[in-house]
């Protein structure tokens, strides 16, 4: 991306005449001292000392010839990362999510994708559903991941899924065999709960509230990881979406047992893109393999959809076998 007249010049620099410069471009002799006095009368100083023996760089030549090289290396590595582009698309990718999806499904997702487009980096925000929506909206993320109980406004809908609540508790809880839960079931013994604000516990307070259930509330966190370590070490029970601990099921240390109260699959998992946007290949790619990890882990049920831009689809019940390893 230099100009003729400098690309010209650091090629005299490199052959030592203007002879042999003119071979390796092409072109005619006095094409080339024309731009070799063009930089001199810009810089209103000679740039080299003819000599018999070929061209010698002036102490401004040297300096001019270390600008030029310096901006020949950045046009060459330019132009490479503007190919590796043409591939592999943009090469950071932004990503918002809820904690849902932040602490085990994600970054397994990405690490398998960097393994295969080790050029790709990711910046990953820890958000609430709201936040999330508008970073989309802005296009201050390229992907968004949030759970939400009607679709999110303003942006365009790239999948969706209705997910289900699971009661999670220790493997030898009294409730554990169960292979499905009522609120009801789960009685009177202690629980712990997500803050208010989360469409997590605003599905269990609609349940609650629905089968008129009163639950004997241990813990009130906004922390998945917290609840997790509070049923493992009191016995007590908790609500989660099953992908939050996956790493808990697989290790045995808890069982999701699925609850099946009329109202209990109301929440929905977004993918949301700035709307309209042509996605880069690289987020595109990425985004494919969010969903089939999702795909993945519940099975061909049907019910993950890819919406056009601004649809609600109509999603089916999801099976109701507990999560076990």
């Amino acid at each position: 991306m230099l100009n003729t007249a400098l690309r010209y010049f650091l090629e005299v620099v490199n052959a030592g005449s203007l002879t042999e410069a003119a071979h390796k471009l092409h072109v005619a002799p006095s094409a080339i001292s024309r731009m070799i006095r063009k930089l001199e009368d810009e810089h209103r100083t000679h740039l080299f000392e003819r000599h018999a023996r070929g061209m010698l760089l002036t102490e401004a030549g040297e300096l001019l010839a270390s600008y030029a090289r310096r901006t020949h290396l950045e046009a060459e590595r330019t132009r490479t990362e503007i190919s590796e582009l043409a591939h592999l698309g943009q090469k950071l990718i932004k990503v918002s999510a809820n904690q849902a999806f932040s602490t085990e499904l994600l970054p397994s997702v990405m690490g398998e994708f960097v393994k295969e487009e080790p050029l790709v980096r990711f910046q990953l925000n820890v958000l609430q559903s709201a936040e999330i929506n508008s970073r989309i909206r802005k296009g201050e993320d390229d992907l968004g991941l949030s759970y939400n109980l009607s679709p999110p406004q303003g942006v365009q809908v790239r999948y969706a899924r209705r997910m289900p609540l699971f009661a999670i508790m220790t493997v030898d809880h009294p409730l554990a065999a169960r292979k499905t839960l009522h609120m009801r079931d789960i009685g009177s013994f202690p629980v712990v709960l997500m803050g208010p604000g989360s469409t997590l516990r605003f599905i269990v307070d609609l349940c609650c509230m629905h089968e008129k259930v009163t639950l004997n509330v241990a813990l009130v966190s906004n922390h998945q990881a917290a609840i997790h370590n509070f049923c493992r070490e009191t016995g007590a029970v908790g609500f989660s979406g099953d992908r939050t601990l996956m790493g808990s099921v697989r290790r045995r240390e808890l069982v999701a047992v699925p609850i099946i109260d009329e109202l209990s699959q109301q929440r929905t998992l977004h993918i949301q893109t700035f709307e309209g946007r042509v996605l880069p290949t690289s987020v595109d790619r990425f985004m494919q393999a969010v969903i089939r990890r999702i795909e993945s882990l519940y099975g061909s049920d049907g019910q993950g959809v890819r919406p056009h831009a601004g649809s609600d689809p109509a999603q089916t019940d999801l099976g109701s076998d507990p999560i076990r390893v």
